[in-house]
């Protein structure tokens, strides 16, 4: 039954279900008393206009509609069962509601209102048509009519028609009443199988069933009839009164007109306080107030000058078939339905206009911008006209690519093609665009199926050009251009750390130069944080707190990164009443985080609504933003979500929200408003092509500006260590190392550090670099479990190592470095790039060690000749366990045994080491040379990886001590 909402709804959907009745067949308010004589009532049969009615839309939450494509239409409603029908002119509604299963003699009852218009007919009968009776404006009656059980052909039929004009008749509390006692009569319709084709599009409302779904909405918000926490009319009126006065006050405050408003809420107060003193059980006062009350929030919601945003562009789609933060933006996983739509009078009016109709294939669209002249507008489409067969897999050889078209929906037209996913543009103030893509190649690690990593690209205007400009290792979602002209995005920065966290807000030059984090990098609640934008006229930004396995979906915070870069201060809650995703709540099908969490009481919301979510917010301030919103539960990994799980809504921080538009068929998400915006700064490009692009500088000022601490005078040496993007599918296939889901590396070499901490040096243009900080043996004291890159030709620089952000660097004299040119790399030892332990470590070995450690004399049982074993060698097998080394684990304390989020200085590599400290203490009285000593701490730092490539044809070669040319992917 799809009244259920959260994961009973969705189950539902999937099975082809939408039953209007919040009630089964014989369950409900007096079945129990009619015992053996409960009825069993079969799918009601409409007819509109003489017409057998198609089935259902799906519902929401109980709600949906019966109607063709023109002529009167039906408003199911459930718990209790109820319906509005609008007609006009001639048009009549039949419903017919079989009944089995009754011996006795029975009366059925309805209460019928005429909602809207002037005059309508109505009939209420068992079997036949009862006698018609005409209602007037505002008018309500009851109607009864009787039957005897176990006649052939017994049903319940209700009848509408209009009187020559428009009219709406609401239907009500339909009962029916035997010997034993009284039950619902529900209204169930079967709605469309979902096939994986694209949902039926619907007519626009007629403006009664769209006052239906509005008040509907409100009914589902403060629990009316809700299967779980239910309210009373009397509760939901106080907390409506509560919050709509925080609204009413703050605009009030702002200068906004709204004295007769206020006057008319002061009045609602009074007659609530009336109520209340009277002890009034009347359900009939309490619910009128309330309708009255939600009727003048709403008007007051809408008279906020910042809620006139003129016409509001959007999108419809049926989110993918897998529910994850990475495959939901993958082609191979579309699910046809939706468009880019318009919403010329949201408010007013839920009529909207599709664009591009006709000029492009079926399929899905995603994500949207708007050009800052407002004339022009960026998608992303994929060609699809069915779901794919194998939702895991998915169905390979469908992208994403960007589209362009004018602001009136003509001239639509790709701009970008290829076997690339290219999704999620932006407009930048230059004229380029920004945008994700996975031209930069490569797979995440740490899953199947292989997913292939996306990150920040741009492209010329007319999409030509398009190439990436980060080089990050994974993931990257949703960049969008701050006032400053920088572009803030999401990056999942899991180098060496848990996988499923670290999916925070970064921010980088339109050229890709200068990223940096800008909040959460070390940050457990929320997982993570996407659809990031700056709130106009404000430093903060608002964002989606959501979770790591399922699509973006879940909270909407404010992030004010001026009280701090990491933990909960720097965030504010715009949706209290929704749960971080994974980290506080449980993510359906059953994911939750690790990590314990100080997490806020659990509100009434999250309760009767376990799992609702918002997304893709647009701020229109720091307290009102537009938002779309689900009841039903986000599901996540390996499951997709309802097709229609998204409405838009106006929202604010006082806990109101009014709905502006939904598709009972299909999501509707990334609402904006389809207007000219203010166009930020353009930055100069920091990348110089002077040397043919391939390297770029960086200036660290003082490497002991750093946190945690590490000991001033004892860092003599920066090592350049090359982090590799996985160039294979799947997690470790191969393998590189022990350390789980590692990524690869190389050691490029070592670049000097002046007593004041300063250095400055060359390093190579558009690769993953990392940076550890050495001491006098050139072990690693403090290492970097993120990467940076340089563009070409940029002169990058950073005050020190994870230095506080919240304070200005000290003021010193010219650092030592920059007296002299930029150093150049001095080379690790041979076998370090790319990295091979058999050619960097097995030769030290086979010099000191195997005399007494090899086969047939194995001192202590270690054997360390370089024989193949396994995956990797006799000696990498026994001394790699010896080496600590940082990877992601399924431990739940993963957080003290492999340190995070921040590394502690010493933790890990060659001066964690107890195998280190032996050889440096002397062991059997081998004196090692600085040399060795360079070659073991070099792979000790490494993470003690064996491989340097993941092709595993070279890896081959490399468990043979052969070298290879070099990873394919870098």
């Amino acid at each position: 039954m799809a009244w259920r909402c959260g994961r009973v709804a969705f189950a539902a959907r999937a099975a082809g279900l939408a039953s209007m009745a919040l009630l089964a067949a014989g369950a409900g308010p007096g079945a129990a008393a009619l015992g053996a004589e409960a009825p069993t009532f079969g799918p009601a049969r409409i007819v509109l206009g003489g017409e057998p009615a198609p089935p259902a839309s799906a519902s929401v939450c109980g709600f949906a509609l019966v109607a063709h494509d023109e002529g009167p239409q039906v408003a199911l409603e459930a718990r209790p069962p109820a319906a509005v029908v609008s007609v006009q002119g001639e048009e009549a509604v039949v419903a017919v509601i079989p009944l089995e299963g009754l011996a006795g003699p029975f009366t059925v009852s309805a209460e019928a209102a005429l909602v809207h218009g002037d005059g309508a007919e109505v009939s209420l009968g068992v079997g036949q048509a009862g006698p018609p009776r005409t209602l007037g404006r505002g008018e309500a009656v009851r109607l009864e009519a009787s039957g005897q059980g176990g006649a052939e052909g017994a049903a319940v039929r209700l009848a509408t028609r209009a009187r020559g004009g428009e009219a709406a008749v609401r239907w009500r509390r339909l009962r029916l009443k035997g010997e034993g006692g009284e039950i619902d009569i529900p209204l169930d319709v079967p709605a469309a199988p979902y096939t994986g084709r694209a949902p039926r599009t619907l007519p626009d409302l007629r403006p009664p069933a769209e006052e239906a779904l509005i008040e509907w909405d409100w009914r589902m918000q403060d629990g009316i009839g809700t299967q779980r926490e239910p309210t009373t009319y009397a509760a939901a009126v106080e907390r409506v009164l509560a919050r709509g006065g925080d609204l009413l006050r703050d605009l009030r405050g702002r200068g906004v007109g709204l004295a007769d408003e206020a006057t008319a809420w002061e009045r609602l107060r009074q007659e609530r306080r009336a109520l209340a003193a009277a002890g009034a059980a009347d359900e009939e006062a309490w619910e009128d107030l309330w309708r009255r009350a939600h009727a003048l929030r709403r008007r007051i919601a809408l008279a906020n000058p910042l809620a006139r945003t003129g016409p509001l562009l959007f999108v419809k789609q049926v989110p993918g078939a897998f529910s994850h933060q990475l495959t939901q933006y993958y082609g191979r996983y579309a699910r046809p339905g939706g468009g880019v739509f318009v919403l010329d009078r949201p408010g007013e009016s839920m009529r909207c206009r599709r664009l591009g109709a006709g000029a492009m294939p079926e399929g899905s669209c995603q994500h949207l911008d708007v050009s800052c002249d407002g004339r022009r507008i960026l998608f992303a489409f994929c060609e699809v006209d069915q779901a794919p067969a194998d939702s895991i897999q998915g169905h390979r050889g469908r992208y994403f690519h960007l589209w362009e078209m004018a602001a009136d929906g003509s001239g639509a037209r790709p701009l970008t093609d290829g076997p690339f996913d290219d999704f999620a543009p932006r407009y930048l103030p230059d004229g380029r665009i920004v945008f994700i893509s996975t031209r930069r190649r490569g797979w995440h690690r740490c899953g199947n199926p292989g997913c292939e990593n996306y990150t920040l690209a741009v492209a010329e205007a007319d999409g030509s050009g398009a190439r990436p400009i980060s080089w990050h290792e994974t993931q990257e979602w949703d960049p969008a251009v701050l006032d400053d002209g920088r572009v803030i995005y999401t990056r999942w920065d899991y180098v060496d750390r848990h996988a499923v966290y670290y999916e925070q807000l970064w921010a980088v030059r339109p050229d890709g130069s200068a990223p940096a984090a800008y909040y959460g990098n070390n940050t457990f609640n929320p997982v993570g944080i996407w659809e990031a934008r700056q709130v106009p006229g404000s430093s903060r930004v608002i964002a989606t707190a959501g979770a790591h396995h399922a699509m973006t979906a879940g909270s909407i915070v404010l992030v004010d990164v001026g009280r701090g870069v990491d933990g909960p201060a720097p965030i504010a809650r715009l949706t209290p009443d929704a749960p971080f995703p994974e980290s506080e709540a449980l993510l359906l099908p059953g994911w939750r985080g690790s990590v314990p969490v100080e997490a806020p009481p659990e509100p009434p919301e999250a309760r009767r609504w376990p799992g609702h979510c918002y997304r893709s917010p647009y701020p229109l301030s720091e307290t009102y933003f537009l938002a779309a919103y689900s009841f039903d539960a986000l599901v996540g990994e390996p499951k997709a979500n309802a097709p229609n799980l998204f409405g838009l809504y106006l929202v604010d921080a006082f806990g109101n929200k009014e709905l502006l538009y939904r598709d009972l068929n299909v999501a509707s998400v990334w609402p904006m408003p389809l207007r000219p915006r203010p166009r930020p700064p353009v930055l100069a490009s920091a990348a110089r092509d002077s040397d043919g692009g391939r390297e770029g500088t960086f200036f660290l000022q003082d490497v002991y500006e750093s946190d945690p601490a590490v000991p001033r005078g004892s860092i003599k040496r920066l090592r350049i260590v090359q982090v590799l993007p996985k160039s294979t599918p799947g997690a470790n296939n191969p393998p590189v190392g022990l350390a789980n889901a590692s990524p690869g590396k190389q050691v490029l070499g070592t670049v000097p550090v002046e007593a004041d901490g300063s250095a400055y040096f060359r390093a190579p243009a558009g690769v993953p670099l990392s940076f550890q900080a050495l001491d006098e043996l050139g072990r690693a004291v403090q290492i970097m479990r993120s990467i940076t890159y340089l563009q070409p030709g940029e002169c990058a620089s950073c005050v020190g190592c994870h230095e506080p952000r919240l304070s200005a660097p000290p003021r010193r004299p010219v650092a030592e470095a920059l007296v002299r040119g930029p150093s150049p790399i001095a080379p690790a030892p041979a076998g370090s790039s790319p990295l091979s332990y058999p050619i960097l470590v097995q030769p030290v070995l086979d010099q000191r060690c195997i005399a007494c450690h090899r086969a047939g004399k194995a001192d202590g049982g270690v054997v360390l000749t370089g024989e193949p074993q396994g995956h990797y060698t006799a000696s990498y097998n026994a001394l790699a366990p010896r080496v600590p080394f940082s990877a992601w684990t399924g431990s739940g304390n993963f957080r003290a045994e492999n340190s995070e989020p921040v590394s502690t200085p010493g933790y890990f590599g060659a001066r964690a080491s107890p195998l280190m400290r032996m050889l440096l203490g002397g062991h059997e009285k081998v004196v090692l040379t600085p040399a060795e000593i360079e070659r073991l701490v070099t792979w000790m730092d490494a993470n003690a990886l064996f491989y340097g490539t993941f092709d595993p044809a070279d890896q081959a070669r490399q468990q043979r001590g052969e070298p290879i040319r070099g990873p394919a992917l870098e």
